[in-house]
């Protein structure tokens, strides 16, 4: 199975894309299932899930947010019920595990993106070893090393803010076609994950972040 992990809709201060259009494009892109991670929100799951069933979609929704810890961003997968931002990341691991799902590491290693970079001993399940919005790799190099020097799993995704980049980054989960979200839960914590994809285009990026910016700005969030 292939899945994009990392996506952003409008429902985080930074994107505009919605999400119907987010699922047709993943669709399009010939993904198996995403998880829309916005900014400390699972408000997109539940849309996801029921334009899914509404559409006839063959797509596989898994919940999903990204958690601004005290130490850092942490993404959730599995967790219908958001965990509170603003906790430290260890409170925000033991609340996501109680919570049944698991917590992946994004671009742990971005000078320029606030993710939570001292790995060790905080019981994470798995690093973003590709992220689309790495220009350069080095970030995603680095991330892929610490998992494998942590013995953690790997997920990748596009990190997308705007729709056509959905499905640029991937995570491909070695399991049955017809996997439940618990079955792929599990294939990440316990390796059986691969992470690829290709770079998004800087320009375009840089452009359609900053329009994102400014509808959200004039629309309040």
């Amino acid at each position: 199975m292939r899945l994009d992990l990392h996506i952003h809709s409008h429902f985080s201060p930074d994107s505009n894309s919605s999400v119907e259009a987010i699922l047709e494009r993943a669709q399009e892109a010939g993904l198996d299932g995403l998880a829309i991670t916005d900014h400390d929100s699972v408000k997109a799951f539940f849309d996801a899930a029921r334009f899914t069933e509404d559409l006839g979609l063959n797509l596989i929704i898994l919940p999903g947010a990204e958690i601004s810890t005290a130490e850092g961003h942490l993404i959730t997968l599995g967790n219908h019920s958001l965990v509170p931002p603003g906790l430290s990341a260890s409170e925000t691991i033991k609340r996501a595990h109680d919570g049944g799902g698991i917590v992946v590491a994004p671009h742990p290693f971005e000078l320029f993106r606030n993710g939570v970079r001292s790995l060790r001993n905080k019981r994470v399940d798995a690093v973003e070893a590709f992220n689309s919005r790495d220009l350069l790799g080095v970030s995603n190099y680095l991330a892929t090393r610490s998992a494998a020097r942590l013995n953690l799993g790997v997920t990748g995704g596009s990190d997308s803010h705007y729709v056509e980049t959905v499905g640029f980054g991937y995570t491909e989960i070695d399991t049955a076609s017809d996997a439940t979200v618990q079955d792929i839960l599990r294939a990440i914590r316990a390796g059986r994950s691969k992470a690829g994809g290709h770079v998004s285009p800087r320009l375009r990026t840089t452009s359609c972040s900053l329009k994102a910016r400014v509808l959200n700005h004039r629309n309040g969030r």
